[in-house]
């Protein structure tokens, strides 16, 4: 037993959907990490796996019946308040338009809308059901709630379509539970996170960008919210979903950036930029769309906003800034020149040459380097590793601030 999870009370509810055996499983994974289990079940969940099941797995009676206080001795209130977790495996459409919508039908339901925890839904289904406008406006209702969406799988269903829909692997749950369980070291910090790439257009459908989708800040974002920290986006085109944040603002522009940055900079604690702003912008913006012709066509580029100089110059006392740098040579020496010329107190450094490394890969080729030189080289890494790495540093620097 590794006991990632020891000493912690989970709820695990069930919901009537064919992957509901896999609770079972999950329930089992849970318990080997040295947490308790209690489970509570929709009446549409027995029909799919017996309470007696769970009640041998987890060595708790299972929780049914509101009203049975004699068969589970438990009451809803207390499920609600008496655990470090609430997991929803899996979530059928009917149980999350309910949740989504305020319905309080069964005990669980009950043991939801009383709750203060953390609760983390595991939607199943019909790929087309997933798909259906009024499922995802439910689901998105619940994330802008606060309520952690596990993405289904796509692949082959129960039912014989092939598409989204399939429960997510269980280890990929396990992760997302350890994450919302672990220390809140971080609880402290109000943390601005800038993400994705900034557009300059020329005209109205032309523009001058690079390949960054935003899935650097996405997985740092997540990491600092785990530990508990208060998460704010500024965010140009990306391709993740960062509605589930406390604050999310979108811009276009490095100038938008800069001033949406602007309006509360000295209220953060921790500024991190992973944004790729363009370094430059079209010296004159045109009204209407450039027509083709056979002449050459030339245009005029001029140096854009700093944003990160921006924060740096206009840095207060005890706030830390990160910034990040793409280089393909030199990268370590550049990037101490950056540390200097833009008053940072830690750069990540990627080498973008290096293959699986950069925009729109899951890695990368990354160093660590504080304001003092030292220099972490962390190789081609995770981008969810890497996020927990510039965590553990961040918390050994803020006992230094």
């Amino acid at each position: 037993m590794s006991g990632e999870l020891k000493g912690k009370k989970i709820v695990l509810g069930v919901t009537g959907g064919i992957s509901a055996y896999k609770a079972c499983e999950l329930s089992r994974m849970i318990i080997k990490e040295g947490a308790q289990v209690k489970v509570v079940m929709t009446n549409n969940a027995k029909k799919f796996v017996s309470s007696l099941t769970f009640q041998y797995l987890t060595g708790n009676k299972v929780a049914d019946d509101m009203y049975d206080l004699e068969e589970s001795g438990i009451s809803h209130i207390q499920l609600a308040d008496e655990n470090d977790l609430i997991v929803i495996c899996p979530a059928t459409a009917n149980f999350i338009s309910k949740y989504a919508n305020g319905i309080a039908d069964n005990l669980l339901l009950n043991v939801l809308l009383a709750s203060k925890s953390q609760i983390i839904l595991c939607p199943a289904m019909n790929v087309n059901m997933y798909e259906n406008n009024l499922i995802q406006d439910n689901i998105k209702k619940l994330i802008k709630n606060g309520i952690h969406i596990v993405e289904p799988d796509s692949g082959a269903l129960a039912c014989g379509w092939i598409g989204k829909g399939r429960l997510a692997n269980l280890e990929t749950i396990m992760e997302i539970i350890k994450k919302k369980v672990q220390n809140k070291s971080l609880k402290k910090e109000n943390v601005l996170i800038t993400a994705g790439a900034t557009r300059e257009y020329m005209d109205p459908v032309r523009f001058i960008s690079n390949p960054s989708t935003g899935v650097m800040g996405y997985c740092i974002a997540e990491e600092f919210q785990s530990k508990g920290a208060k998460i704010n986006i500024v965010a140009g085109y990306n391709e993740v979903n960062f509605d589930k944040f406390d604050s999310y603002k979108e811009i276009t522009t490095a100038e938008e950036m800069r001033n949406e940055i602007s309006k509360n900079l000295n209220k953060y604690s921790l500024v991190i930029k992973t944004a790729a702003v363009g370094d430059y912008r079209f010296s004159t913006r045109l009204d209407n769309k450039v027509k083709k012709s056979d002449d050459v066509f030339r245009v005029e580029l001029e140096k854009n906003i700093d944003v990160l100089k921006y924060i740096g110059e206009n840095k207060k006392e005890n706030q830390i800034i990160v910034g990040f740098a793409a280089e393909t040579q030199n990268v370590v020496e550049n990037a101490k020149k950056k540390i200097n010329s833009k008053n940072l107190d830690l750069i990540v450094a990627n080498d973008i040459s290096k293959k699986n490394s950069g925009f729109g890969q899951s890695s990368n080729f990354s160093f660590l380097i504080d304001s003092s030189g030292n220099i972490d080289e962390l190789g081609l890494i995770d981008k969810n590793d890497l996020a927990k790495k510039l965590a553990s540093k961040i918390e050994k620097m803020r006992q230094n601030f």
